[in-house]
């Protein structure tokens, strides 16, 4: 989830409503690398991350995936087949599930927001589950900088658009499931072709979403068309 809609996550709402969903839960303070839940984990609860990242991910024997980053303001359970690590000091809202179930029974304004959120998270996974069946790594990296694009990007000129990411190189290699070097080379590919390059940071420059879309194996006619409003609207 990137961070303008996960922080959207609570601005969406009425502060009475705000105020009113927020209650029961406490604050708890974890330290980078501190495992919040997993798949062996007893208590249910649900959390808002308010500071920080968490990285949520899966094992197997001595393998890793990681599913997703959370953002300040996402919405996740402890009670699931995931781990959930700090990457860095996070400070979480926490309370039970059955008191968050009880809230958005007693607040209809708050439900869809919720669900919405927990809904793209699921939609994550889902993703990451088809690209590692189905695509080979270029596929996938093309696919992830495809959809942050529709969700991220920012139009540049006629053909370029500039894509902030919090995330580094090693966190997007976990979230496509191959390593640090192997991406690092397809990233340096790519710019050598002339479709994408960096701008420092997290940030990428793509000069050809087109190109981007095909190698993700997708269709991007629907992208041309927001391509063309975006164009046309500015």
């Amino acid at each position: 989830m990137n961070d303008h809609q996960s922080q959207r996550l609570l601005d969406a709402l009425s502060e009475p409503s705000r105020a009113a969903l927020l209650e029961g839960f406490r604050v708890r303070r974890l330290v980078q690398g501190e495992i919040l839940g997993g798949p062996q984990e007893i208590r249910d609860s649900v959390f808002i991350l308010r500071s920080g990242r968490i990285r949520v991910f899966l094992t197997f024997e001595d393998k890793e995936q990681t599913l997703t980053f959370l953002e300040p303001g996402d919405i996740y359970s402890t009670h699931s087949r995931a781990y959930l690590q700090a990457i860095s000091e996070c400070d979480v809202l926490v309370t039970e599930t059955r008191t968050m179930l009880g809230k958005l029974a007693e607040l209809p304004e708050a439900a869809p927001v919720v669900i919405r959120v927990l809904a793209q998270s699921l939609g994550n996974a889902m993703q990451i589950i088809e690209d590692l069946a189905f695509r080979d790594v270029e596929g996938r990296l093309a696919r992830f900088l495809d959809g942050m694009l529709l969700r991220k990007g920012e139009l540049v000129d006629a053909r370029s658009w500039r894509l902030p990411l919090a995330l580094n190189t090693e966190d997007i290699a976990q979230l496509l499931g191959t390593t640090r070097q192997t991406l690092s080379s397809l990233i340096a590919r790519l710019t050598r072709e002339g479709i994408l390059e960096r701008d420092g940071g997290g940030t990428f420059l793509i000069h050809r979403a087109d190109l981007l879309r095909e190698r993700s194996g997708w269709r991007y006619s629907s992208w041309r068309a927001q391509e063309k409003h975006a164009l046309s609207a500015g």
